[in-house]
This record gives C-alpha cells, structure tokens and sequence, in this order.
C-alpha cells in the first residue's frame, strides 16, 4: 500500500533565514533587512523554504515554494499574500489584510534559486515590478539566502 506524504512527514533541515528587500518607486528607494530562522526540505520536484516573520499587523508565516521555473510566495497569519514569479511573465496574486484583498499584478524580471551543497547555503534572487490595486508600480529586488544550522 502506498501512503502520500505530508509536508510534516518529511525531512526538514534547520536553517537561518536573511530577508534583504530594496523597494523602488519613482526616485524614492527603501531597503529593508529581516533575520530569522525556518526550515527547508523537498517534496517531489518541489523545494520548500518556511519562515515566520512578525510585522505590526502581526506574526505572518511565509512559504516559499520552488518547482521548475516558478517561485510561489505564500504568506499566512496577520497578513495573506499568494505572489507567483515566472522570468519575464506577468502574474496575478493578492494581498490580503485587515483593510481587504487587493490585486496584485508582478512582472518578474528574473527569480533564480541556487544551493550550494559544499556551504549548505542557498539563496533566492527575485528582480520584479509590482502594482497593487492602480498605484504606481515599484520596482522589488528581493534576496533571500539561507544556511544550515549546524
């Protein structure tokens, strides 16, 4: 008899997270820098990067699921967010708070994952515009690395 996994089944490594985000509108530039700490493992052809982060709003648990040449970004809690990255496709998502859902439309410049497995380090590079709801669109560049824990 064959059983299908669940995401608790399987084997996840420790890792420390570091969040870097650099957010331009017009000529106004933010950066912003979060240090955390998670798990990854894969499922089938799927890899999977999981985090918590705390905001104002509250604590958010983020996903970050890689599969051939996609990155979905999942958030849950406080906030809900679905953002799917294809290189130089534009995609729907959401954004969702205490305010409402708003539109999310992202046109991804480039969203590449590598892992290096002398370091056991890997890091995710995501160029994209983003508009939500009309408003002028910004320009993210999104790099997330992480390592395990020893």
């Amino acid at each position: 008899m064959c059983r299908k996994l669940a995401l608790q089944d399987l084997e996840k490594q420790s890792v420390k997270v570091t969040l870097k985000t650099k957010i331009t509108v017009g000529s106004e530039s933010e950066a912003y820098e979060l240090i955390t700490f998670g798990t990854k493992f894969q499922k089938n052809s799927s890899f999977y990067l999981q985090y918590a982060e705390e905001s104002e709003a509250g604590k958010i648990q983020t996903t970050v699921k890689n599969k051939d040449n996609e990155i979905l970004l999942l958030r849950n809690g406080a906030v809900k967010m679905r953002q799917l990255f294809r290189e130089g496709e534009t995609t729907n998502g959401h954004y969702e708070s205490m305010y409402g859902m708003l539109p999310l439309l992202t046109k991804t410049k480039s969203a590449h994952h590598q892992w290096n497995d002398m370091t056991k380090e890997g890091r995710f590079d995501i160029s994209y515009r983003m508009q939500m709801q009309g408003a002028e669109p910004g320009q993210y560049e999104l790099t997330l690395t992480y390592k395990e824990e020893a």
